[in-house]
């Protein structure tokens, strides 16, 4: 199932090409234990009803944790009594929210370590319809975890406040607005091609599309809202805590239904 249909012009950001061995090699991106990513195995044989005891951890689903993604593959991590035979592992299933992808894949590596064992699967994709939802996933993973700062201002620009943007390789930027005297973020805004997603904090996040703050029809709305989310919900460790405290407030607000 894809993730975006009415934004996926947009949020295609890079372009897909090259064989699977041409992508070997490709970077690995982290995914947060706050990003709504789970992962489940599918096994031929085996009970796997006992690692249910660790699904009240963070980023855990009950089954294993997904650690990061890339274009040829995830790593995941299991609890530490838990071993997996190669020939026994079938599949993997990815699901965000109500979202779910099914992917065949075999395992590349295994690394035992005190807190679990923690497997590199490589994805066989059966289809390019797989692959493609798979991308969308990887995308999301991608801009949220390589955001960096880019520049700041060290005095307070024309609307009287300090700013601060973080940028990355794709076309997307996150703008933050600081009070001048507390240095507070009074405001914030995430920028995806013609995508934005701002509000005032303590305000609602609104969505529009550059240039000329237009209005977006209503499931266009949805999608800018989930990505800015999921996005949100990934964010580096090196981005600045209060940035991140902020945009999950409204991630969690959206998911509440408050933040619309």
């Amino acid at each position: 199932m894809f993730l975006f249909n009415h934004t996926s012009d947009d949020s295609e950001l890079v372009t897909k090409d090259g064989s699977q061995t041409e992508r070997r090699g490709k970077p690995r991106y982290p995914v947060s234990p706050l990003f709504q990513a789970t992962a489940t195995l599918t096994v031929e044989s085996g009970d796997v009803s006992r690692l249910a005891d660790v699904g009240s951890l963070p980023g855990w689903s009950g089954k294993c944790r997904l650690l990061d993604c890339s274009e040829q593959g995830v790593r995941i991590q299991l609890e530490p009594s838990y071993k997996i035979p190669a020939g026994d592992l079938r599949g993997l299933r990815l699901k965000v929210q109500e979202f779910g992808l099914n992917v065949p894949c075999r395992i590349a590596n295994m690394n035992e370590q005190a807190n679990g064992v923690i497997f590199g699967l490589m994805l066989d994709f059966d289809s390019e319809a797989a692959f493609d939802a798979y991308w969308q996933l990887l995308e999301v993973v991608v801009l949220g975890s390589s955001l960096k700062l880019h520049t700041k201002t060290i005095k307070p620009d024309e609307s009287g406040y300090f700013v601060e943007h973080y940028a990355c390789s794709r076309p997307a930027r996150l703008s933050i607005w600081r009070h001048p005297h507390s240095q507070e973020i009074s405001a914030f805004e995430f920028r995806l091609k013609r995508q934005v997603a701002r509000a005032i904090v303590g305000n609602h996040l609104e969505c529009m599309l550059a240039p000329g703050d237009r209005p977006v029809p209503p499931a266009m709305q949805v999608e800018i809202k989930r990505l800015f989310s999921w996005i949100a919900s990934n964010l580096s460790q090196t981005m600045p805590v209060d940035v991140r405290e902020v945009l999950q407030q409204y991630t969690v607000a959206l998911a509440e239904g408050e933040g619309s």
